[in-house]
Parts: C-alpha cells; sequence; structure tokens
C-alpha cells in the first residue's frame, strides 16, 4: 500500500496555513492562502479545501493517499464535536466546520483549538519532547493559552481550557475586555492593550514622538512602532512596554502557582517582536509574585517554532490521529 500522508491547517483571520507530511513527520509542501473572512464560513472553508487540494498537487500525490486533515481553529470551539462556537476574527458562532470539511474533502477531520495546537507543536517538535508537561501563553493582539499534560492537550469540561487571557487581574476598574469582562490580562497586556493605551497617551497630549510617528493620527499607533520608539529610549513607549510586562508577569506568576510547571514557553506576534523588550520584565514579576519553592525551577523561554508553531502542531494531531495516537 503507497504510504499516506496528513495535512495540517492553521486558521487564522487573515491567512490560512497549511502543510503536508508524511507519517514520519516530513514536510512535504506547504501553501499559504488569505483567509478573505468576508466571505463567510462556507467561502473560508471552501478556501481550506482548496489549499488542500493545491498541497496534494505541489507534492504530486493523489488524493487517495491522503488519510486525514486536523485543523487549528480560534475558538472557543468543542474539539468532541468539531464546532467552532465562536470566532469574532472571522465572525463565525456555531459552526460545524469539522464536519463540513469532511464532507467536502471525503476524509476525517479532526478540530482543534489553535493555540492548543501551537502548545502540542513547541512541546513535541519545538522542544523535541524534553518536558512532557508545559504551559504555552501566545501574547499577540489578544492573549491565549495551551496546556500540555503527559505530552497530551488538556482540554477541560467543554473544550475550553487554557483561556489565559481572560484570568482576571485587575478586579475594579480594570480596562474592558472583549469577552464582556474587565481587567483581564489581555485587556493590560495584549498587543492590542498596549495599542489602546499608547492612543490614549497621544490623544491626551502624553506621546509626543508617538503621534508624530504616526503623522498626527492617534489610530495609525501599532504595537510595532511602541516597541521601535522604546528600543529610541522614548519614555512613554518604554512606560507603556514596562506595564504590559507587569501584568504580564502577575498572570505568569498565576500560572506558576496553579501548575508548578517545569517550563512555560512564550509565543505570538508581540512576543517575536518585541520579546526582547516585554520578557525580561515579565519574567522578573512572575518570579517576584510566584511562591519561591515554584518559582526558581520554571523555566521561561520564547517560542522555538514561532508564528509555524500551529501548523506543526496541526500536523502532530493528524498524525497521532492516523498512527492511533502515537
Amino acid at each position: 500500500m503507497p504510504a499516506r500522508v496528513v495535512v495540517g491547517v492553521d486558521l487564522g483571520g487573515s491567512k490560512i496555513l497549511s502543510g503536508l507530511s508524511d507519517l514520519q513527520g516530513k514536510v512535504l509542501a506547504e501553501v499559504r492562502l488569505d483567509t478573505c473572512p468576508e466571505s463567510g464560513p462556507e467561502g473560508v472553508l471552501h478556501r481550506i479545501a482548496g489549499s488542500v487540494h493545491e498541497l496534494l498537487q505541489q507534492a504530486g500525490l493523489p488524493r487517495e493517499r491522503l488519510a486525514g486533515v486536523a485543523v487549528g481553529a480560534p475558538g472557543p470551539l468543542n474539539p468532541v464535536t468539531g464546532v467552532v462556537r465562536e470566532a469574532p476574527n472571522l465572525g463565525w458562532r456555531d459552526f460545524p466546520l469539522r464536519d463540513r470539511l469532511a464532507a467536502l474533502l471525503q476524509v476525517p477531520v479532526w478540530l482543534d483549538n489553535d493555540a492548543n495546537l501551537a502548545a502540542l507543536g513547541e512541546q513535541r517538535v519545538g522542544l523535541r519532547d524534553q518536558w512532557p508537561d508545559l504551559l504555552y501563553v501566545t501574547v499577540g493582539t489578544g492573549i491565549g493559552g495551551g496546556i500540555i499534560i503527559n505530552g497530551d492537550i488538556y482540554h477541560g469540561a467543554a473544550g475550553g481550557a487554557a483561556e489565559f487571557g481572560h484570568m482576571t487581574i485587575v478586579p475594579e476598574g480594570g480596562p474592558g475586555c472583549g469577552c464582556g469582562n474587565h481587567g483581564c490580562l489581555e485587556s493590560l497586556a495584549s498587543g492590542g492593550a498596549m495599542e489602546r493605551e499608547a492612543r490614549r497617551r497621544a490623544r491626551d497630549g502624553q506621546a509626543e514622538a508617538l503621534l508624530q510617528a504616526a503623522e498626527g493620527e492617534p489610530d495609525n499607533i501599532t504595537a510595532r512602532l511602541v516597541a521601535e520608539l522604546a528600543r529610541q529610549g522614548d519614555a512613554p513607549s518604554l512606560a507603556i512596554v514596562r506595564m504590559a510586562a507587569y501584568y504580564l508577569g502577575i498572570g505568569l506568576g498565576n500560572l506558576v502557582n496553579l501548575f508548578n510547571p517545569a517550563v512555560i514557553v512564550l509565543g505570538g506576534g508581540i512576543t517575536a517582536g518585541m520579546g526582547d523588550l516585554l520578557l525580561p520584565g515579565a519574567e522578573a514579576e512572575m518570579r517576584r509574585r510566584a511562591m519561591c519553592t515554584l518559582a526558581g525551577d520554571v523555566i521561561l523561554r520564547a517560542s522555538v517554532l514561532g508564528a509555524r508553531a500551529g501548523l506543526v502542531g496541526s500536523l502532530v494531531l493528524a498524525r497521532r490521529r492516523v498512527n492511533g495516537g502515537r
């Protein structure tokens, strides 16, 4: 029987990154497409299916060789039912992604949260199984996470575990969060939080260099611009980054006390773009806040796989399902 292959898909609000690998883990082809969420869930669904066909074409393989597809999608979602319950960046609610894609491709499809699969990719491939347990925290426009226990994803009762960005840090008077709560970690330490604070300061006349760099328009200020000026020594920009690091460190300290992890991996676009500015302060605050008997042992490190973590994790999941869990 010819060797079979699997496909992994990392579905985001702006891009679909898909890869094809053999069952030993060798990546044979990759495809990147724009998500085009304005086309609706059915439109995105057909773009995912199209990326699978393109991968097979690139690798010169017939569809009969495809053993299955694993998709990492934004959530909340239920990996058991295969339903994306809500994906604000895509505009989806209660969409049966797994079953609809399986019907289109006529192969098994497995669905999981994108941050969960990034955690699995880091544990299995990025860190080469050095630690069977780890926490993954993604810091980007928002903050999410994944929990790996004994080499497997921990999902919680309804598939919603590891929403680290929505732990309450400032219970009274904290900024509003997209989840409807106030004072969440995401509303204080994410890229989006830094942008909101920078724009507020610019409008209040407290961030002259940022406003000038944004050509006088506060809404043009991005987290990347804040990082650039912070590296140049701009005091308001440095204050914004330091405050985000402070709150991130509090959140990480809470995770250390809850899970006693051996390692915490930080990923996401903000970590990649300003980790040198953010992580030292966050680590110092984490070790100050966590119980000393636990804080001394935990390793905090930046992602090994970077933006590819979700894709790698989806391929790991697909191979595990086809190989009987290995």
